[in-house]
């Protein structure tokens, strides 16, 4: 499939654009993409980091794909259905591109990572979305769909039959997740306790700070027996090892997109003794983290 010139016969009318820009420089990256026949894979479009400045206007009719939109700085906006929905920072965008919308600079300048995605899958996808096809999420920087696009960005051009599992796989993850997210805000909330969404939201967010079940039973009151037995039911794993796999995650997209020795990659997800760092990545991962980044690397 070209799809710079689907792209092109998709658009309402000429895009509002600076004198330099173009209109395919909406796409980011244009890949190239072998015809595969029954393949059960995602696959990429096209990817990119947009550093976008007004005039910066698509109106676009329909494309047969999933966009991934992730603002880093400045604001965007979507217009859809005559809804406008804002893509300000540490929002994450899941948009079905077969309905017509349009984006627009809203704060400039505009950063954001984007993707265009197709394949096999997408029709089964679609028929999870509960009511419009998109979903917005505000979610910290080292949550799952902001590492999932920065890692999505380091496979690529993902030439290798391994990279594109992997970015398969990290596609069926983010969509996964941001379709989960929209599902569960249309259905009764669960009761879990505000202690225990707390100790979620800080093992998420500060996961490099330093935690024992004596320090949470202190700050917050609760017996540490009972701590684990309400975090295990809500999150299905108990407090510090829902903590070691978060710090690992982080680790493993650390390894993945920068430069940081293995002892620096440790201290900044919290483990600061590096032989039990990597002892704790062997045991999630089944290689340490030079073999895993070399692995990925290869």
């Amino acid at each position: 499939m070209d799809f710079k010139a689907v792209f092109l016969d998709s658009l309402v009318a000429a895009p509002k654009l600076s004198p330099k820009e173009k209109p395919e420089s909406f796409l980011g990256k244009l890949l190239e993409n072998k015809c595969e026949e029954g393949s059960p894979l995602l696959k990429l479009l096209s990817y990119g980091k947009i550093h976008a400045f007004s005039p910066w206007s698509f109106d676009i009719r329909s494309l047969d794909c999933f966009l991934y939109l992730y603002t880093e700085n400045g604001c965007g906006k979507l217009l859809l259905d005559s809804k406008v929905y804002s893509l300000d920072a540490g929002s994450f965008l899941l948009l079905d591109c077969i309905q017509r919308f349009r984006i627009d600079v809203a704060i400039e300048p505009w950063d954001y990572k984007v993707a265009f995605v197709s394949g096999n899958p997408l029709p089964y996808y679609r028929g999870l979305f509960p009511g419009r096809h998109l979903s917005i999420i505000h979610v910290p920087p080292y949550s799952d769909l902001p590492m999932g696009i920065e890692q999505l960005h380091a496979q690529c051009p993902g030439n290798r039959l391994t990279q594109r599992l992997i970015i398969s796989d990290l596609l069926n993850h983010m969509t996964i997740s941001a379709i989960s997210f929209l599902i569960n805000t249309t259905d009764p909330p669960a009761q879990i306790p505000s202690y225990i969404e707390e100790i979620h939201r800080l093992f998420d967010q500060e996961f490099q700070e330093l935690y024992s079940l004596d320090h949470l039973e202190k700050q917050f009151g609760v017996s540490k027996y009972r701590l684990c037995r309400e975090f295990g039911i809500a999150y299905g794993a108990s407090p510090l090892q829902y903590l070691n796999k978060r710090r690992i995650e982080v680790a493993k997209h650390l390894l993945i997109t920068t430069d940081y020795r293995i002892h620096e990659v440790g201290s900044m997800v919290g483990i600061d003794n590096t032989n039990h760092f990597i002892t704790l990545f062997r045991k999630y991962t089944g290689a340490t983290p030079l073999e895993y980044k070399q692995r990925l690397a290869l």
